[in-house]
């Protein structure tokens, strides 16, 4: 059985959450659209890697796409960047890691190539890097080439504590309507 990954979201560009609720996907976005700034990067020795190789890598890194999930649904961090100041929800979805590349963050920095090393995966394997300051996110990676969206079961929705009566009636309502096998709770308070 997948385990259940959470995707932070808000809900001001309502289009993109009821996107995932009705059509059960996620946007597969290209890395270059990520928010840091280091996303892509790598290391190797001067001298080691080929120019058509070096082109070769930044293509294949051109063609993917992909969808950043976190493990946690209740990371605080996660709900203030990514969810509108908690005004938002946390999608919590399986994805069938049968049919996708679905792959954990590694939180050791930007990756290094050794030239011997270069695989077919290479380019999932820089993308699967980041610097520890970004640990707080426990992330998941699905990577696709093929397409834009990423096929999800939604599961679960927790709305942000600060999400406003009116907006969390008008929400329950809506997932209610369209899949009432997604079960909708409230955010807990942090103590």
């Amino acid at each position: 059985m997948d385990k259940i990954l959470y995707k932070y979201r808000g809900i001001q560009n309502f289009r993109f959450f009821i996107d995932i609720i009705m059509k059960n996907r996620l946007f597969a976005a290209k890395y270059v659209d990520m928010n840091d700034p280091m996303e892509g990067q790598y290391y190797y020795n001067k001298g080691e890697l080929d120019k058509k190789l070096l082109r070769k890598i930044s293509s294949d890194k051109d063609n993917l796409r992909l969808c950043s999930l976190s493990r946690k649904k209740d990371n605080e961090l996660m709900w203030s960047h990514y969810s509108e100041g908690h005004r938002g929800v946390a999608i919590g979805l399986t994805i069938d890691s049968d049919k996708y590349d679905v792959r954990p963050i590694q939180y050791t920095g930007i990756h290094y190539l050794n030239g011997g090393q270069i695989k077919r995966d290479t380019p999932r394997e820089i993308l699967s890097h980041k610097l520890n300051v970004w640990s707080y996110e426990e992330e998941e990676r699905v990577f696709v080439s093929d397409k834009f969206y990423v096929d999800v079961v939604v599961k679960e929705l927790i709305t942000g504590r600060a999400m406003s009566n009116q907006d969390y009636s008008f929400i329950k309502e809506v997932v209610e309507k369209v899949n009432p096998s997604i079960k909708i709770v409230k955010a807990k308070m942090v103590m």
